[in-house]
């Protein structure tokens, strides 16, 4: 795997995907920085770090576009199906590099609170460093999102587009809940189709009809029996539940809580489970 990493690493910086990706971020977290905590004169990193979230949606994209679709494209996924490194130590080593180079600039940016300390004299040091990592794992998750849509497919366009409205959807998830409808069997309906498109990307991955269906029909059995025992469960229940999701809250949370436990296991589940489909959706390759 770390044979795999170091060459994944300094393939970005065989060419200026790495050195763009590390520029582009490093000058987005120094403007805002500058802009946010040294003139404007907040002295939490958590507002400028923030700002800088949502520009995330355009540059993971642009990270993992080519980190599976290329190797399909070209057909040397052969050689991962074949290879007697495992294909989770394959992922993971791909996963590491692309976490690398997005980390370069967010340990960079571990100077700031530094800064603040000397030029303002009211550095919150624990709740700084916290808020970095928080952003460092939320762009982890980022990147295992597009790693996964970069192995459904060998085009490098499409695994780009697909990451990015994925990215943007979860950047604007706060925005759109108020939009959402209420009402207990608007909301059954949604779980219901929420669970018919897990069940569709399930057959994807495994290509069993059977157990899709099985799961897809326990599930909505589940929401059924559920709505006819307490359908009040089901009042804005959709909503509810993705405004609970960290990704729908801010940065800004680290302000006042200096480790926010929920948040920080969320990211890393998240990251956990799309390294998982990734290698599943590999795998699912050598047996078809």
């Amino acid at each position: 795997m770390i044979t795999i990493f170091q060459r994944e690493f300094k393939s970005y910086f065989d060419n200026m995907l790495g050195y763009v990706i590390v520029a582009a971020l490093l000058a987005l977290l120094g403007f805002a920085f500058t802009q946010i905590n040294i003139s404007a004169g907040y002295p939490f990193v958590s507002y400028s770090h923030h700002g800088v979230l949502s520009y995330l949606t355009y540059l993971v994209p642009i990270l993992t576009m080519r980190s599976l679709s290329d190797e399909r494209k070209s057909k040397t996924d052969q050689l991962i199906l074949t290879a007697p490194v495992s294909v989770t130590k394959i992922v993971l080593g791909k996963f590491l590099a692309m976490a690398a180079v997005f980390g370069i600039p967010v340990l960079i940016s571990c100077l700031f609170p530094i800064v603040i300390g000397i030029t303002k004299g009211t550095a919150h040091y624990l709740n700084d460093y916290a808020t970095i990592l928080a952003f460092f794992l939320i762009g982890c998750s980022y990147i295992a999102m597009g790693l996964f849509i970069s192995s459904l497919t060998e085009s490098q366009i499409i695994a780009a587009v697909l990451t990015f409205a994925v990215l943007y959807s979860l950047q604007i998830m706060k925005g759109i809940t108020s939009y959402l409808p209420k009402t207990e069997g608007k909301n059954a309906l949604i779980f219901v189709a929420v669970a018919a498109l897990l069940s569709l990307i399930l057959y994807k991955l495994i290509q069993n009809a059977y157990i899709s269906f099985v799961i897809f029909a326990l599930c909505t059995i589940g929401i059924a029996v559920t709505y006819v025992v307490n359908k009040s469960i089901f009042y804005n229940a959709f909503a509810t539940l993705l405004n609970a999701i960290p990704y729908a809250s801010t940065l800004v949370v680290f302000v006042y809580s200096v480790l926010d436990v929920t948040a920080i296991l969320t990211y890393l589940s998240v990251c956990i489970l799309f390294l998982f489909l990734s290698v599943q959706s590999i795998q699912k390759r050598r047996y078809s």
